[in-house]
């Protein structure tokens, strides 16, 4: 990990995205007029409702869209990991960094061991699996399907999911439930590899992994439409169909978070398609952009943020029971959002002061 510092005026943070700077391949220069604040206010959006989802107090009184369900299910709050792993996906085809192997293999290796590092602090023991290495084994995997023709990605990619959607039918025996919360697919193949059954396990990293690929492709789009309109009727094409193919997968295949089912996969890629393409309306042909600072700051800074918000959840777990229990107006609910959005504050307080220092991380 590697700390930089420049003016945030002049320069575009690292974690923020530049499209004047490379081509769909992310190697080649390419002209452009302009940068996109959608895209910096893209990824601040999936940090605030992580950060709000992962409040460590009152968390029984959120509200149920912050929670996530206990197997099957979508939830508001499921929508925004794979968000973040749709960003990653953007940044990759707009980065020069990702035509270096040795940068990107650094990088893998960095937020793996980084990510068992606080996977092991907050469990008090040796944890392999966590959300910083589901990200590096997804970004590796996009990163390798990314490398082959590009007619060939987007076949890989379908091919990913239905490799995972025949590994779970043909792993559940006869008349059993493929899906079913105990003895799955998902189940064995983390026993195999971590020992037991985590959600952020190998085969999720491969499903997610598609995820990531999903917003490399719509990086390509970014770059290849100049003007934010046509770039909007691009992104919301995408949403449409892969909305339509997920509720048709979800007929067959339950949509879970816990095992990145296909359907999971599919209907949260056109959820975050969605999200860009109502960014895209409002920022950068609105011009509504007052609110959107806050965003580019913890988007500017995310590995930061994560790593400042789990270490300091760890630290505070002990103490959940001793935090005051709020009730304003009578209403638990309306106390436990008061934690959430101090809590949010606290993570844009952090990124706020990286940023105007002119300090961000990046791997």
């Amino acid at each position: 990990m590697t700390a930089e510092s420049r003016a945030p005026r002049d320069n575009p943070a690292p974690g923020s995205v530049d499209v004047r700077d490379t081509g769909p391949d992310g190697k080649r220069p390419v002209a452009r007029a302009g940068r996109l604040r959608s895209l910096d206010a893209l990824r601040g959006l999936a940090i605030v409702v992580m950060l709000l989802a992962g409040n460590p107090f009152m968390r029984d009184d959120l509200p149920v869209q912050l929670k996530h369900p206990q197997w099957h299910g979508l939830r508001f709050a499921d929508l925004f990991f794979p968000l973040f792993l749709f960003v990653v996906g953007i940044a990759m085809t707009l980065s020069r960094r990702t035509g270096s192997p040795r940068l990107v293999l650094k990088r893998v290796a960095l937020l793996a061991l980084l990510g068992v590092a606080l996977s092991s602090f907050k469990h008090r023991e040796l944890v392999l699996p966590g959300v910083l290495q589901h990200i590096a084994i997804s970004y590796l995997l996009a990163w390798l399907v990314l490398q082959t023709p590009r007619r060939l990605q987007p076949i890989l990619a379908g091919g990913i999911l239905l490799g995972i959607w025949a590994g779970f039918l043909l792993w559940a025996g006869e008349g059993q439930d493929p899906w079913s919360e105990q003895d799955g697919f998902a189940h064995a193949v983390n026993e195999w590899t971590l020992g037991g059954f985590a959600t952020e396990g190998v085969l999720q990293s491969v499903a997610s992994a598609v995820t990531v690929l999903g917003g490399a492709l719509i990086g390509r789009a970014v770059v290849e439409h100049r003007d934010p309109r046509q770039l909007l009727r691009v992104v919301g094409f995408h949403a449409l169909w892969l909305t339509a193919v997920a509720l048709l997968v979800a007929l067959e295949v339950p949509i879970n978070k816990r095992i990145w089912s296909p359907s999971f996969t599919l209907i949260t890629l056109a959820t975050s398609c969605w999200w860009f393409a109502l960014l895209i309306w409002l920022i950068d042909i609105r011009h509504h952009r007052w609110w959107v600072a806050p965003l580019h700051e913890l988007g500017a800074n995310p590995i930061a943020v994560y790593v400042g918000f789990i270490t300091v959840r760890a630290v505070v777990s002990g103490y959940r029971t001793s935090a005051p229990h709020l009730a304003p107006l009578g209403s638990e609910l309306a106390g436990a959002m008061t934690y959430a959005i101090g809590w949010v504050a606290l993570g844009w307080l952090f990124a706020h002061l990286l940023y105007r220092r002119g300090i961000f991380l990046r791997l």
